[in-house]
């Protein structure tokens, strides 16, 4: 029987604060041994210091938040990326099985009729538009669609790319203005005709200029996005077993070719002189290059700097965020794996109360005004359809040296984690992110209400909370031992 559970304050710590006022390729999954949640905590490493088994890695120091344009920065210097080395890691896919061994023997002797058949192995190879073949990367073997282009394509509900005018006009907004960027694309705010705000984020792909320093991605690498923000975004629609509106709505995907239209490079410009742009102006991309165009929901503005009334108003985006994560968690084994203060977007709600269902359960929670809500998902592992996605981060050793921000940290503690076997599920390393995000929300000091009792009780949560949150080795756990009783697993979807 269905239940249906609301934070309260007797419940714990946790729900207190609440009643005053949240290249596509496909490897074999093996669940990591979990430790019992009473084990100790785990420490940062001093600073200057590097996790074990990095010990003899020197660390560079990058800057928090969105640090892929310092590793872009680093790795321009090392060797210009000539193909040998990609920024944060490879796409890859992988099986979904109990035993990675398994898989990769799998793999091994696995002839085309065998893939064909292999949905007797959970595999929905007929998810897939284009025929998934294997590649050989590093002595192992993966799944690849033979033909990207086509399931990118398929996906986009196209047949050939399209021109930015027929795009803007499918788009049905007026471009507005640039509001963010990042090494692989530009991120541009839309208004509707209706008033309603999207955002345009437009990713070069396939061409031979080197954009950023780095080389531009592929089909094959920007499928897994893809498919990947596709899943979390359908968690919106109303499921009894499985719901949360937390991860960004995903509008439309489209491919377009064409010249950079000048509209768009005039906002460029305009947000080069105001903020100063890290990139290169988009005006230098040949009139014949293709693009991904992602147009999602308006999320607000980045954790990064939100200034709050006070400390509850930080507690309720905090516990909207380990919700979201545990639907996620359970529905799809989802890791996020850099889930940093700049991939969490917040904007103001008249909604008094966010609703979310996991296992079945109904838990409802107080917004105090605001909203949370997650994107980003390129280090994301997530399996769908039996094939389980992820980057495969295994020999980007710039990432693991990097220091400046407990955030650098965090990287390392997943590695060790993972044991630097990124298609493995370990759903700690959600937990570590939570523990860096509670880090930043109690350290922060620009408070508009820092002297009422609201504010001094979800503050003194807070900290007792970091305190113990590293004992527990899922969100999952977290949420069966602050918000609800029991969940049954049983009720899991595949």
């Amino acid at each position: 029987m269905e239940r249906r559970s609301r934070a309260r304050s007797q419940k714990s710590a946790l729900t207190s604060v609440n009643s005053n006022d949240q290249s596509l390729t496909i490897v074999e999954e093996t669940k990591l041994p979990v430790a019992h949640r009473k084990n100790k905590p785990s420490i940062r490493p001093p600073p200057g210091k590097v996790a074990e088994n990095d010990a003899t890695v020197e660390k560079v120091p990058f800057k928090p938040g969105k640090w892929r344009k310092s590793m872009s920065l680093l790795r321009s210097s090392i060797c210009r990326r000539d193909g040998s080395c990609s920024i944060a890691g490879e796409r890859r896919i992988t099986m979904y099985m109990n035993n990675y061994q398994a898989s990769q023997s799998m793999a091994e002797t696995a002839s085309s009729d065998e893939l064909r058949s292999s949905e007797a192995h959970d595999v929905s190879v007929h998810q897939f538009v284009a025929p998934l073949t294997w590649r050989m990367v590093a002595d192992r073997r993966y799944l690849v669609p033979q033909s990207p282009k086509n399931e990118i394509l398929a996906r986009c509900g196209q047949q050939e790319p399209i021109s930015f005018e027929q795009a803007l006009a499918n788009l049905d907004a007026i471009v507005e203005r640039k509001i963010g960027e990042g090494v692989y694309g530009e991120v541009y705010l839309c208004t509707k005709p209706s008033g309603v705000q999207s955002v345009l984020k437009l990713i070069p792909i396939e061409g031979g200029l080197m954009i950023n320093g780095e080389k531009q991605k592929t089909y094959d690498e920007i499928l897994s996005e893809v498919i990947i923000s596709a899943e979390l975004s359908s968690l919106r629609q109303h499921n009894v077993q499985f719901s949360t509106d937390g991860f960004v709505e995903l509008r439309s995907v489209s491919c377009l070719v064409g010249k950079y239209p000048e509209r768009l490079v005039k906002l460029w410009e305009e947000y080069d002189e105001k903020h100063g742009s890290e990139n290169d102006c988009p005006s230098e991309f040949p009139d014949e290059q293709l693009y991904i165009a992602f147009e999602t929901a308006f999320g607000g503005s980045d954790l990064d700097g939100f200034r709050f009334r006070n400390a509850q108003q930080a507690f309720a985006i905090y516990a909207q965020i380990v919700l979201m994560l545990a639907v996620a968690e359970k529905r799809y084994d989802f890791e996020h794996r850099d889930l940093h203060t700049g991939n969490v977007l917040i904007e103001p709600t008249k909604e008094l109360e966010r609703t979310y269902y996991l296992l079945g359960e109904e838990i409802i929670i107080q917004t105090h005004g605001l909203k949370a809500t997650i994107i980003d998902y390129t280090l994301s592992r997530i399996v769908h359809g039996g094939l389980c996605l992820f980057n495969d981060l295994s020999t980007d050793e710039e990432l693991f040296t990097a220091e400046g921000d407990y955030q650098f940290d965090i990287y390392r503690n997943m590695k060790s984690a993972l044991q630097n076997q990124w298609n493995l599920h370990a759903p700690k390393t959600n937990v570590y992110w939570l523990h860096y995000l509670l880090d930043k929300l109690t350290s922060l000091r620009n408070f508009r209400d820092r002297t009422s009792k609201a504010h001094k009780a979800a503050m003194k949560t807070m900290k007792e909370l970091s305190q113990v949150l590293l004992r527990f080795n899922s969100v999952h756990e977290i949420v069966c031992h602050y918000f609800v009783r029991r969940l049954d697993e049983s009720n899991k979807e595949n």
